[in-house]
C-alpha cells in the first residue's frame, strides 16, 4: 500500500486558499479575517461552503496541475480500492506503521469535494470512514508510546468529516463525531506526559499539536465547546512557546534539516493558518518564517550539505505547493 500525501491535504489547500481567499477576505498581515466561532455549518476549517465552487473553479483553471494530482491519486484508489482501504480487522489495523490511512483519506477527500460528480468517490469515502471508526484505536501495536500515526489519522479524519459532513447521514456525523472527540481527548491526555507537549521544534510536537486542533475545532463547531476549549487551549500553550523560540532564529533554518524540517513546518504552517483564520492570532509577519523560505532553497543548492538527516525528496512545503512538485512519501 502507498502513501499520496505525507500529512493532511493542507499542503495542497495552503496553495488553493492563500491564493484565492485573500483576494476578497484578507487583512493587512496577509491571512484571514478572525471568525469569531461563528460558522455556518461545514465545511469550516479551512474555507465554508461559500468557497467551494471557487475551488472547484480553480481546479480546472489556475490550479489545474494541483487539482490534477489530487484527482490522479483520487482515480487509483477507486481503481484499486482493496490497496489502499484500511482493514476492518483492528489486529491487521495496528500491525504497521499506519499513518498512510489517514493520509490518504485527506486526500480522498479533497478528491471529492472538488469531483462531486464522480461515481463511486463519496461511497469509498465513506467506507474508508467507516472502516476507520471501526478501530479500538489508531495507534501502531509496536510503538504504542508514539502519537504520531494516531495524529495523521485525526487530522485526515477530522478533515475528511468537515469536508463530506453534508454527504454522511446523521448516524454517520453521530459515530464519527464520537471517534474525533474519543481521539482528540486521547491526545489532550496524552500532551501532558509525552514528550512532545514540552519539548519544542521537533517534528513531532507540531504533528500531534495540529491534529489535537482540528479535532477541536471540528468538535466545536458541532457544539462542545467546553472541551474544545480546553484541548485548544492547550494547543496554543505548546505552539506559541515554539513561535516565541523560533523568532530567535534569525536566518530561517531548522536543526532538522531539510528532510525532517520539513516534516516540521508542514504541520507549523497549518497551525499559523488555522489560528488565523479561527483565532485572529497572526504569525505571518514572523522573522522566521520571513527567512525560512530562503533556508530551504540554499540548502538545495549543489554542494550543499543538507544534515545529519538524508533528504529522500523535495522539501515540500513552500517549495512544492509553489512549483507543483509532486509530493513523495519520505519512507
Amino acid at each position: 500500500m502507498r502513501t499520496h500525501t505525507r500529512g493532511a491535504p493542507t499542503v495542497f489547500l495552503l496553495s488553493l486558499l492563500l491564493l484565492l481567499l485573500p483576494l476578497t477576505a484578507a487583512d493587512p498581515s496577509g491571512g484571514i479575517p478572525f471568525m469569531g466561532g461563528n460558522y455556518n455549518g461545514h465545511p469550516m476549517l479551512y474555507f465554508d461552503q461559500a468557497d467551494v465552487v471557487e475551488l472547484q473553479l480553480a481546479a480546472g483553471s489556475t490550479h489545474k496541475e494541483m487539482a490534477r494530482r489530487i484527482r490522479e491519486a483520487g482515480e487509483t484508489m477507486l481503481e484499486r480500492p482493496e490497496e489502499y482501504l484500511p482493514p476492518w480487522s483492528p489486529t491487521e489495523f495496528s500491525a504497521r506503521w499506519n499513518e498512510i490511512y489517514g493520509n490518504n483519506l485527506g486526500v480522498l477527500s479533497m478528491f471529492c469535494l472538488l469531483y462531486p460528480h464522480r461515481t463511486g468517490a463519496l461511497e469509498l469515502a465513506k467506507d474508508y470512514m467507516e472502516r476507520m471508526a471501526a478501530q479500538p484505536s489508531w495507534l501502531v501495536k509496536d510503538a504504542p508510546w508514539d502519537e504520531v500515526p494516531v495524529a495523521h489519522s485525526l487530522v485526515g479524519f477530522a478533515t475528511a468529516y468537515d469536508f463530506l459532513f453534508e454527504y454522511l447521514n446523521k448516524d454517520q456525523q453521530e459515530r464519527f463525531l464520537q471517534v474525533i472527540g474519543k481521539t482528540s481527548h486521547l491526545m489532550y491526555e496524552k500532551s501532558y506526559s509525552r514528550g512532545w507537549g514540552f519539548q519544542y521544534l521537533h517534528n513531532h510536537q507540531p504533528t500531534n499539536c495540529v491534529a489535537l486542533l482540528t479535532g477541536s475545532l471540528v468538535y466545536m463547531t458541532q457544539g462542545y465547546l467546553q472541551e474544545a476549549y480546553l484541548w485548544t487551549k492547550q494547543v496554543l500553550s505548546i505552539m506559541e512557546k515554539s513561535m516565541v523560540l523560533l523568532q530567535d532564529i534569525t536566518d530561517g533554518s531548522l536543526y532538522e534539516g531539510v528532510a525532517y524540517g520539513t516534516y516540521t513546518t508542514r504541520s507549523l504552517f497549518q497551525y499559523m493558518f488555522l489560528v488565523q483564520r479561527h483565532f485572529s492570532i497572526s504569525h505571518f509577519d514572523h522573522p522566521w518564517l520571513q527567512k525560512h523560505f530562503n533556508f530551504l532553497y540554499r540548502t538545495i543548492l549543489p554542494g550543499v550539505i543538507v544534515s545529519a538527516t538524508i533528504c529522500l525528496h523535495v522539501p515540500y512545503d513552500w517549495l512544492a505547493t509553489s512549483s507543483g512538485c509532486t509530493l513523495l512519501p519520505v519512507h
